[in-house]
C-alpha cells in the first residue's frame, strides 16, 4: 500500500471517527447548568424529532397528536427534513397540539412532579398568516385536570398550569403560572403571577429563530429561562402548583383567524 493510500485510509478513518462522535454527543443531551445547581440531572424524557412520536402509526408514541381539546384541534402535525416537528394551525379554533404521552398503562399518560423542562423552538407564520398573530406555546398542565379528575367531594376543582414559552404577538414571551380554581357549578378563577410579559426581541429576535426556552419548577418557585439566560422567577404560594403532577403540551395556535406554525426541535425533561 502505497503512503498516498495510507494517508488518505488514516484520514478516513479520523473522519468518520470525528462524524461518530459529533453523532453520538448529539444524541446524548447534558443538563444546562441551572438544571444541574437544583439536583435535576437525570434525562427522564427525551424526544430529539427525529422519527414519527405523534402520528397513529408511529412505533415509538410519545405524544397524542390533536387530543384532549373537546372538539378535537384543527390543524396538522409533520415531521419535517432535519429532524423536527412541524406543528401548524389553520387559524381556525380550536388549535392544534401534541399532548405528552397518550398511549402506555395510564391512557393519558405520563406526569412530572418538579424538574427542570426544556425544548427547541421556532414560531412562524403559517400560509397567510401573519407571525404577530402567533401564539404558540410550550406549556404544563396538570394530569388531574386532563383527566376530568381535579374535583374535590364538594364538587370544586383547581388545577395547576405552567407557560414555559407562550408567544404573544411580537417578540413578546409570556411565562405564567397559573392556579385555577372553579367552585361547583361556577365560573373558572385564576390567580397568576402579574409579571408575565417579557418583550425579549430588542436584543434577540424571537420570532422566526430557534431558541432553547426552559423553566426551573420547584417547590414555591419557577424561574424561566431562554437560550438558557434567565428571563423571569416568581415565588407563589400555589397549592396545586406543588402537589399535582403536570403533562406536557407543544400547541400552534393564533390570536386571529390566520395561520401559524410551531416547530419543536427536541424536547427534554431533567429531574
Amino acid at each position: 500500500m502505497t503512503f498516498m493510500r495510507v494517508r488518505h485510509l488514516r484520514i478516513l478513518m479520523v473522519s468518520l471517527c470525528l462524524a461518530a462522535c459529533v453523532q453520538a454527543s448529539a444524541q446524548t443531551p447534558t443538563p444546562p447548568y441551572q438544571a444541574k445547581a437544583a439536583g435535576f440531572t437525570r434525562l427522564v424524557f427525551d424526544d430529539e424529532f427525529t422519527v414519527d412520536s405523534f402520528t397513529p402509526a408511529s412505533t415509538n408514541r410519545l405524544w397524542w397528536n390533536s387530543f384532549w381539546f373537546f372538539p378535537p384541534p384543527v390543524g396538522t402535525s409533520v415531521l419535517m427534513p432535519g429532524g423536527y416537528v412541524r406543528i401548524t394551525t389553520p387559524g381556525v379554533s380550536p388549535n392544534t397540539h401534541l399532548v405528552n404521552h397518550p398511549v402506555n398503562a395510564s391512557p393519558y399518560g405520563p406526569s412530572y412532579i418538579f424538574g427542570y423542562f426544556e425544548a427547541r423552538m421556532r414560531f412562524l407564520p403559517g400560509p397567510g398568516g401573519n407571525v404577530v398573530n402567533s401564539w404558540g406555546a410550550f406549556w404544563m398542565f396538570s394530569k388531574a385536570a386532563i383527566q376530568n379528575q381535579a374535583t374535590d367531594a364538594n364538587g370544586n376543582k383547581a388545577w395547576c398550569e405552567i407557560d414555559v414559552a407562550e408567544m404573544f404577538t411580537h417578540n413578546l414571551l409570556n411565562t405564567t403560572i397559573h392556579s385555577w380554581y372553579q367552585p361547583s357549578g361556577g365560573t373558572p378563577q385564576d390567580t397568576s403571577n402579574p409579571n408575565h410579559l417579557n418583550y425579549l426581541g430588542a436584543n434577540d429576535p424571537i420570532d422566526g429563530y430557534w431558541h432553547t426556552f426552559g423553566v426551573l419548577w420547584k417547590s414555591g418557585v419557577v424561574t424561566w429561562y431562554m437560550d438558557n439566560a434567565q428571563v423571569a422567577t416568581y415565588r407563589h404560594s400555589y397549592a396545586v402548583c406543588n402537589s399535582q403532577p403536570m403533562t406536557l403540551v407543544l400547541t400552534a395556535q393564533t390570536l386571529t383567524n390566520d395561520s401559524q406554525i410551531t416547530d419543536v426541535d427536541w424536547v427534554h425533561i431533567w429531574q
